[in-house]
């Protein structure tokens, strides 16, 4: 994490993700803190993430942060394990060479600090296959001597981007995934891409019905906004105009499912963006 010169408090705060995942984070977001204004990014146009090579997640991510530096939002979350998984020694090498700033928070450290705290030492965890391929959490609970459990489950971001345009959740597919892993013995379950916060309701009733156990679904959400409240608040960066944040969604490529969703959970109507064409700084207030 890295300062950022000539901010406000009332500048808006940049969510990225591959497609709908993050909205789930933009949702418990705007609950907590309705005053911030939120500009989604969703990189659609190469969405999903989890089957890409390093060199392509990095090229993903190096336009998404030029296009918000340039923009200069307060803070940008990195709403997406499999972009952090991927970029975080290369964004921090990136920022420095260019001799930009900007404040980072991404999904996993909220995860991992909670997961500390609780004392946990046997987590289970479903992901994208870059991101369970990775060792990102592994390396992290190893400090904690926390026993790691990890399923790759590929089919459920598609699964979960299809839910907005009617379709339904396959009970079966998700039943398999889970079925991988030891719940009759872990402390809490990890959803390792932020897709699958879609499905916690689901997830729920699978592990109640088949292990007839209430296993804590740790919630990634919320864990990482009061990261970002925390450091608002430290930083002394919050909105503290009384009316609510204005928002913003954008995608790379204006897909059925980014457009319903963002409609259906935020009332906004979705915008495409650019970003390999993207040149110039565009107003963030207009």
């Amino acid at each position: 994490m890295v300062s950022l010169d000539k901010t406000c408090r009332t500048a808006p705060i940049a969510i990225y993700d591959s497609g709908v995942g993050g909205l789930s984070i933009t949702k418990r977001l705007k609950e907590l803190l309705p005053n911030e204004s939120v500009h989604y990014i969703a990189d659609t146009k190469y969405l999903p993430y989890g089957n890409k090579t390093t060199t392509e997640l990095c090229g993903y991510v190096e336009r998404v942060v030029q296009f918000c530096l340039d923009r200069a939002y307060k803070l940008l979350i990195i709403a997406c394990n499999t972009a952090t998984a991927a970029t975080t020694p290369f964004l921090s090498s990136y920022l420095r060479e260019a001799s930009k700033n900007i404040y980072i928070i991404n999904v996993i450290d909220p995860v991992v600090n909670y997961v500390k705290v609780k004392l946990y030492r046997r987590i289970a965890l479903i992901g994208t296959k870059y991101t369970v391929a990775s060792g990102i959490y592994e390396q992290q609970f190893q400090k904690t001597n926390t026993t790691l459990f990890s399923v790759a489950a590929p089919l459920l971001t598609p699964m979960v981007e299809s839910l907005f345009c009617g379709k339904k959740v396959d009970k079966m597919v998700l039943k398999n995934y889970l079925a991988q892993l030891p719940f009759q013995d872990i402390d809490a379950l990890v959803l390792g891409c932020t897709h699958y916060l879609f499905l916690e309701k689901e997830i729920k009733n699978i592990l109640q019905v088949h292990y007839q156990k209430e296993t804590e679904i740790i919630d990634v959400a919320l864990l990482t906004v009061l990261a970002v409240k925390q450091f608002l608040t430290t930083n002394r960066l919050l909105n503290d105009m009384e009316q609510k944040g204005s928002d913003c969604f954008m995608a790379t490529e204006l897909t059925p499912s980014f457009r319903k969703a963002s409609e259906q959970l935020f009332g906004e109507a979705a915008l495409g963006i650019d970003l390999e064409t993207y040149t110039k700084p565009i107003s963030v207030w207009g």
